[in-house]
């Protein structure tokens, strides 16, 4: 007599079960990895922000037209809309000035994002 080899709808249902969560296991994985790429390029961003602002707060200071310590600017880039504040304070006695900026963005579910960059403004002699 021969005998039947022939699959089992159990078997079949073990593979197909197996084969989806592997499945899935790489989209997480995938859409994890579009996220952490989104945050890095948002970072990138920050960081080329403040160092424009930076720059443009050196010349102010090096024109003497730097006139206020604290601001706030509002700028619209394809990848979002960026919030760069700034902040100088006096350190010690030597005119040397200390400059925080820090650089915000809104996130999914009305989350924000931000980055702060500490430094210090030498005084010109």
């Amino acid at each position: 007599m021969k005998k039947l080899k022939a699959i089992s709808l159990i078997e079949v249902l073990i593979t197909v079960a197996i084969l989806a969560g592997g499945i899935v296991f790489v989209f997480r994985g995938f859409m994890t990895s579009l996220s952490a790429t989104s945050l890095s390029q948002n970072i990138m961003l920050a960081s080329y922000l403040a160092e424009d602002k930076l720059w443009q707060i050196e010349e102010m200071q090096k024109q003497k037209t730097l006139t206020e310590n604290s601001g706030l600017e509002t700028i619209n880039l394809q990848s979002g809309q960026f919030n760069i504040g700034y902040e100088i304070s006096q350190v010690g006695t030597g005119g040397l000035k200390k400059m925080d900026i820090s650089v915000s963005w809104p996130r999914d579910r009305g989350n924000s994002y931000s980055v702060n960059f500490p430094t210090y403004l030498y005084p010109e002699s």
